[in-house]
């Protein structure tokens, strides 16, 4: 049995790490932070057969993709899942109730307390047929004065180390041991009308629910974990495993000639287009239907109540993996020569075990006895990884401390260099990742600690430091290396850099064997193949080899003479004077993803940043990977105007649903904010509807966000009811489906009108207004006019609706979803989307000035041959409901927005020029794309 580990993602400035170990059987993930899922499309490795994910920390850095990677599972027909992680993580996964809910799957999650009983032989927190898991939970050290005679018992904990921080942890109560049996039953009653099977809850926890009053915050310890795991159980019952997307199409076995497990590339195995099409794959076909939900679902949840020492750097757990031991090879020549029968006999000494049988020796009958190994030769010694993650150098005393301390973990390191000269070690330890933080690499302890694992070991390294920051989505950006030779303004290159700050190879005293983590490194652990990159992964990246020189930029003849003559045209405008000044001219609008529904390698999921000079920024949607799309505009250097100094302008958030792909990437971004030093001077107004605000301040329990902030420039809520267009005296208008539905203090009305009112005055605007559009769950878009004159309409997700119609009459910019073709009229009908031809005669019929399409599907890569086909001159032009179809990163001015149109005929000729039709990532997203990401 062959097995390999790859590095999915590493640090960058679009995403965290992440390690897929592969066996033919069976993926396991370590960490699933944002563009998770858009990594496997780029790379084209597979998430099929994903076991079990596992986290190193609760937070939202190392978590933000599991909500988008679990649907996507799901959809793809995945349907059993186990989480692993810290303390917080069933809160986080709690948090996702109100946009993902998926009965295809169940999803089990395992949390690791920080503080366990000291043990000379630890409980792997996770074992199947590949692997034994062990955690290992470190916790930062307050003081830097330290060195590897650290023990455990000398870090400063406030209580023993066998009960400090675990008042309502499985350990202390005895109760409920996850990790030392997953799958030990649980006495539960059943709640009335759910089966017992997928909702046993207890009678203490049952009695609660039932109480008039009952509201889930209240409850503490053993209760609220309870209800949490009911939640959960709730989001993913698995009550629909027989009814998944049909792919028209048998799975192939992954295998590489006849290398199974050597790398997790291979080729896609989902359905193709024209079947997918015929087909029309649509999970929506099978309705999801909710069993009741628990009561107080919709309100806050418990706060998780586990403490832990106060430090600026996050608890981090690391992991040990111990991979499967394999027998060594039966010698049948031997087997032949003692006299053993085929058969039963050699299966029993193949096993271990000793036999005894009958032979005859010089014409009498003696019995023999044959041990295993005189014919079965030594097993190999199971190969073994470590994932340590090491977020700060006050990690470093108890991360060494628990291998020194530890009799099972010395087994894999030690400081004597002659202990791993032994001719027969019990295990093969060959290969570590280390996820260091600032100042951990330099550190001489850490360097030391880093050579204790011996000399055979091969260290991968993530550094923000020491690592460069090449592109990640490499097709996207081939496309725009392409179009910025017509137009280096609009079509902005992503900012990256090819070296590090600080070259690894620099740094004194490192073993041997220590690379910085690319994306694409892949290492066999059996066969043993050092790390090296994927050939398959890099094949797919056409936009480095370009950069450096490698590949020539080659251009059709055709897209030659349409850029040449786009350019001809443009300047003809400019120099003509043709465009007049009109307000606005310099405000913003830049696509930062442009999908609908999920991820593709061309396109993110949807978010929109208008910037307005001397004001701030406004953000519309955030879709996951936001904050990555604006590290990359901008770059995270000391450039004049850095992602940074963006994030610090950024005054407004405006979501418009609870549709996953509209704000997952929300909170990452308000994470980032609060890492601003100097903190900002100004709030940040999140101006959406009670779901998305409950549940931010839900994760703001396990991870500060800024919610309440005692200096007022932390997240400031806006209820999108409150500027709702109808809203009459001082009340919500809403009733039936569009009421408020909650009566928290921080959803009253007055209090979020004040707060809109300082939000429009801190960013000159002299209207903010919501209005109810149609489409399955609660939408609303919105408009906002600035005292200067301009104004911009969003339409969130939406059919052509009179309520968006009325608030963007006469708008300079309508930013419209145009997620179908115009032959899928009525797919777009049934899912409340718009085609291409309804936006922009929405757009018409609003008399906007510029009309911005986006939101696109995945399934339509290529503009319609009506926007690209046109041949506007610099005589025969529109300056009035000008059609700019969006692109990721695209970078317009409102004055400049008129180019587009002399550019889609390039836009088009690139796609022909560049679109492998040989190249299926696309086809994961046709045969699941019409699912609700909800």
């Amino acid at each position: 049995m062959n097995w390999s580990a790859s590095v999915l993602t590493s640090i960058s400035s679009d995403t965290e790490p992440s390690i897929i170990v592969t066996f033919h059987t069976a993926k396991y993930i370590f960490n699933t932070s944002e563009n998770t899922t858009r990594s496997f499309l780029q790379s084209g490795r597979l998430w099929r057969r994903t076991r079990a994910l596992f986290y190193t920390q609760a937070r939202v850095e190392k978590t933000s993709g599991l909500p988008g990677l679990v649907m996507t599972f799901a959809d793809a027909t995945l349907s059993d899942l186990q989480l692993h992680g810290p303390q917080g993580l069933k809160h986080i996964l709690a948090s996702m109730r109100l946009y993902t809910f998926r009965d295809s799957m169940k999803v089990q999650p395992y949390e690791i307390p920080w503080i366990s009983l000291p043990s000379p032989t630890p409980t792997p927190c996770y074992v199947d047929e590949n692997l034994k898991v062990y955690a290992i939970p470190v916790l930062p050290f307050p003081t830097p004065t330290f060195s590897l005679n650290t023990t455990v018992s000398e870090l400063p904990f406030t209580e023993p180390l066998e009960t400090s921080f675990m008042e309502t942890s499985a350990e202390t109560t005895g109760k409920r041991k996850r990790e030392t049996s997953p799958y030990s039953p649980q006495k539960r009653l059943n709640p009335g009308n759910l089966s017992s099977e997928t909702a046993p809850i207890s009678f203490a926890l049952l009695t609660e629910m039932r109480k008039a009053d009952f509201r889930p915050e209240t409850l503490t310890g053993e209760a609220a974990d309870e209800y949490r795991e009911v939640v959960i159980r709730q989001m993913f019952p698995g009550t629909n495993l027989n009814t998944q997307i049909k792919t028209g199409k048998k799975p192939v076995s992954e295998k590489d000639n006849g290398k199974a497990g050597s790398s997790s590339t291979r080729r896609s195995t989902s359905p193709s287009r024209s079947n997918a099409a015929s087909k029309k794959a649509d999970a929506d076909d099978n309705r999801r239907f909710r069993t009741p939900l628990p009561a107080g679902f919709t309100l806050q949840l418990p706060e998780p109540s586990f403490t832990l020492p106060p430090s600026k750097s996050p608890p981090a757990i690391s992991y040990l993996l111990v991979g499967p031991q394999y027998r060594g090879k039966f010698n049948a020549d031997k087997a032949k020569a003692l006299g053993i029968p085929a058969g039963t006999l050699r299966s029993r000494l193949a096993r271990g075990e000793t036999v005894t049988f009958d032979v005859q020796e010089n014409g009498a009958t003696v019995q023999r006895t044959v041990r295993s190994e005189e014919v079965v030769a030594k097993s190999e010694a199971p190969g073994v990884i470590v994932i340590l993650d090491v977020p700060s150098v006050a990690h470093i005393p108890a991360l060494v401390a628990s291998f020194r301390d530890s009799e099972f973990y010395r087994k894999f390191w030690s400081e004597d260099p002659s202990y791993f000269n032994s001719p027969d070690p019990e295990y093969t330890l060959r290969l570590a990742y280390h996820m260091c933080g600032e100042g951990v690499l330099e550190n001489e302890s850490y360097k030391a600690f880093m050579n204790g694992f011996g000399p055979a070991v091969h260290h991968i390294i993530s550094s923000r430091e020491h690592c460069p920051d090449p592109i990640t989505f490499t097709s996207a950006a081939y496309n725009q290396l392409r179009m910025s030779k017509l137009d280096d303004k609009i079509f902005h290159m992503p900012k990256y850099s090819l070296t590090p700050k600080t070259d690894i190879a620099t740094i004194p005293g490192l073993p041997s064997n220590s690379y910085p983590m690319n994306s694409n490194i892949t290492t066999n652990l059996r066969p043993w193949i050092a790390p090296a990159p994927d050939p398959e992964v890099v094949k797919r990246d056409k936009f480095h080899p370009v950069l450096l020189g490698a590949e020539p930029l080659v251009f059709s003849s055709a897209m030659q003479e349409s850029m040449k003559a786009a350019k001809m045209h443009v300047e003809q405008v400019i120099l003509t004077r043709q465009i007049k000044p009109t307000p606005g001219a310099d405000v913003g609008i830049i696509p930062l993803g442009t999908g609908g529904s999920l991820p593709s390698k061309y396109r993110n999921v949807l978010s929109t940043l208008v910037t307005i000079p001397g004001w701030g920024n406004i953000l519309l949607d955030a879709g996951e990977g936001t904050w990555g799309q604006i590290a990359r505009n901008y770059g995270l250097g000391d450039s004049p105007y850095n992602a940074w100094q963006a994030l610090r302008d950024l005054k407004c958030i405006f979501v418009s649903h609870m549709h996953a792909d509209h704000h997952i990437g929300l909170a990452h971004i308000i994470v980032k904010r609060r890492q601003l030093d100097p903190p900002p001077t100004e709030p940040l107004y999140v101006v959406s509807i009670r779901g998305i605000h409950l549940y931010l301040r839900e994760l703001n329990a396990v991870q500060d966000l800024g919610i309440n902030d005692p200096s007022g420039n932390g997240v400031i809520p806006v209820l999108s009811e409150s500027l709702y267009y109808r809203t009459k005296g001082n009340k919500y208008a809403g009733e039936g489906v569009w009421q408020i539905g909650g009566n928290e203090p921080w959803l009253d009305f007055q209090t979020s009108v004040d707060n809109a009112r300082n939000m429009c005055n801190s960013l000159g605007l002299e209207a903010f207004k919501t209005a109810d559009v149609y489409h399955r769950c609660r939408c609303y878009g919105v408009t906002f006019k600035h005292k200067d004159g301009w104004s911009v309409t969003f339409s969130g997700d939406t059919a052509p609706s009179e309520g968006l119609r009325r608030i963007g009459m006469n708008t300079t910019v309508l930013i419209h979803e145009a997620s179908m073709a115009d032959m899928e009229a009525e797919v777009a009908k049934k899912k409340a989307h718009s085609t291409i031809s309804q936006a922009i005669e929405e757009g018409k019929k609003m008399q906007a000035k510029n009309i911005l399409l986006t939101h696109f599907s995945a399934r339509y890569p290529k503009m319609p041959p009506y926007l690209t086909q046109r041949n506007p001159t610099a005589r025969h032009f529109d300056t009035e409901n000008v059609i700019v179809p969006a692109f990721d990163h695209a970078n317009f001015n409102i004055g400049d927005m008129w180019k587009m149109q002399f550019y889609m005929s390039s836009v088009n000729h690139n796609f022909d020029d560049t679109y492998d039709k040989n190249d299926d990532d696309e086809m994961v997203i046709t045969a699941v794309d019409n699912v609700s990401r909800a």
